[in-house]
């Protein structure tokens, strides 16, 4: 039984995923600006309602406006779809700037769908890109922009490219497209904003296609960047939580590629003011336990079980603290152990599954999920921990945001005039906005669904292992894995009984815990692990 070449599987999964938008306003930065289009054969009164249209719009007076270019739109007059195209877009524009980020939406898809032939193709792609800063995670605007990759960089304006480059390169990451990502996100430079970013999800992406090196160059390059002006002491902010996720990126790689000591030193750089302490914590236990320093890694496993952690979530702890009692032959305590994991985890696992059962519509997971987020849910504090642990990542909560948005479009239709409302486009907004809005509902109870049956999947796969080491450890006091164990674990000359001695360096004290935890004691403890094995 290979413990330690399963522990890295299980350590390596874990890949960090970035949703981070645009940091601008969606009113700074871009513009409508478009090149002039093929004059086409005058139908005079189209004309005029274009015109008009154009000239509300300047004076702000965007609903008017949107029913003039609406107008061009229904005209059934032969020849009036020669000014479809311009109407389209005049009208994305405008409900833009009325906050219809659904219905503009909708329009610029047209434009896009229509292909490259479509007078407007080019300047739709600006529009798009301000529509990434206020729809959060819609998957058909995510689509919609990737559909330019093939011409990019050359059909996107120069100023754009950057961004553009960024937000499709970690769309194809997550669509698991790693060629294309890479490709885009190789192209952001330097001098963007976003470059950090870009250069972390393509060494997530490089992870993800399981290429320790170029992983580690990217990782690198973030590194030098956020350093180039400041001291990592120094950082704040998201370049500070960047940082934090990049060490620990190094320390996954390196732990994957069996360098268990340069892992380590990458997990100390996480400080412990750092909501990621706690997972350098868990992580480099796994790496103490590679290279037997056993004490240690029991240590930050007592250091997590803490109540200063008790809104963390290491289902994984218990395990890892059994397999090095395993190691060490301490049977009575891999009973302990895992008793305690049992007790623990198989009632979270019944209440998550009750959550499901009880909500088995995406309808009734969304409203769910949606009291959860409001704080309505009552639990033991392992099953809420196990609840942040599933549901606090960044897609999940661009889901719900998805829905909250598309309420607030409704909400500002339901003002507007009601000659607006009234009229063919109202009315199909109106319409489109409420189908949009129970798939956003939908996506967001499916996505809920999904992480809590992860949850579930990961907590059998846990008592599949539970189960593994109890065998192994009835195996082992009938004699059966004797052998085994005296081929397979580098032991000393120590007899029954004897334990490791703890070496207390002169910046240390030694004390014996009490069973009280101190907060200026986190990260510092140690466990005497006296081996039970003999030869």
């Amino acid at each position: 039984m290979n413990w330690k070449i399963n522990a890295c599987a299980s350590l390596c999964a874990g890949i960090i995923s970035l949703g981070l938008l645009p940091d601008a306003s969606a009113q700074d930065g871009f513009t409508f600006d478009v090149d002039e289009v093929e004059a086409i054969d005058e139908l005079p009164h189209l004309v005029e309602l274009i015109e008009e249209g154009k000239r509300l719009y300047e004076d702000r007076k965007y609903a008017e406006a949107s029913l003039r270019f609406n107008d061009v739109l229904m005209d059934t007059t032969a020849g009036a779809e020669n000014y479809f195209p311009e109407a389209e877009y005049e009208l994305a524009k405008t409900l833009f700037r009325m906050e219809l980020y659904q219905g503009s939406l909708a329009y610029f898809s047209r434009i896009v769908e229509a292909g490259e032939f479509h007078p407007f193709y080019d300047a739709a792609l600006r529009g798009l890109l301000l529509l990434t800063e206020v729809i959060p995670g819609d998957a058909m605007l995510a689509e919609l922009l990737a559909g330019y990759a093939p011409l990019f960089p050359e059909v996107v304006p120069e100023d754009y490219r950057d961004t553009y480059a960024y937000l499709v390169g970690r769309h194809f990451y997550e669509t698991l497209n790693i060629e294309e990502s890479l490709r885009m996100l190789n192209f952001v430079s330097t001098s963007s904003d976003r470059y950090a970013r870009a250069r972390y999800i393509a060494g997530i992406t490089h992870v993800a296609n399981y290429d320790a090196r170029p992983a580690v160059d990217a990782f690198r390059d973030v590194l030098r960047y956020l350093t180039r002006d400041a001291t990592p002491e120094e950082l704040q902010g998201e370049e500070r939580r960047l940082l934090d996720l990049t060490h620990l990126g190094m320390a996954r790689v390196y732990y994957s590629t069996g360098d268990y000591d340069t892992s380590l030193s990458y997990y100390e750089r996480i400080k412990r003011d750092s909501p990621r302490w706690p997972d350098a914590l868990f992580e480099s236990s796994w790496g103490f336990f590679q290279v037997d320093q056993f004490n240690q890694a029991l240590g930050n496993l007592h250091t997590i079980n803490s109540p200063f952690f008790r809104n963390e979530y290491f289902p994984e702890g218990p395990i890892l603290a059994a397999v090095i009692y395993f190691y060490n032959c301490n049977f009575a305590r891999v009973r302990d152990v895992l008793d305690d994991f049992d007790y623990v985890y198989e009632g979270v696992k019944a209440e998550l599954e009750g959550v499901i059962a009880a909500n088995n519509d995406p309808a009734l997971m969304y409203e769910w999920g949606k009291s959860w987020r409001a704080g309505e849910f009552e639990g033991d504090a392992e099953v809420r921990s196990a609840l942040r642990a599933a549901l606090s990542d960044r897609q999940v909560d661009k889901s719900f945001e998805l829905v909250n948005a598309i309420d607030t479009e409704l909400k500002t239709m339901e003002e507007l005039p009601a000659s607006w409302k009234t009229s063919t486009l109202g009315d199909s907004l109106l319409q489109e906005a409420a189908i949009a809005q129970s798939f956003a509902v939908s996506d967001a109870g499916q996505l809920a669904q999904q992480r809590l049956e992860r949850v579930i999947g990961e907590l059998e796969g846990l008592v599949s292992q539970q189960k593994r080491i109890l065998f192994e450890v009835a195996r082992s006091e009938r004699g059966e894995i004797e052998a085994e164990l005296r081929a397979g674990m580098q032991l000393d000359d120590r007899g029954p009984g004897d334990g490791p001695s703890l070496d207390i360096t002169d910046e240390h004290l030694y004390w014996e815990f009490d069973g009280e935890y101190w907060k200026d004691e986190l990260g510092f403890y140690f466990f005497n692990v006296k081996s039970e094995c003999r030869r």
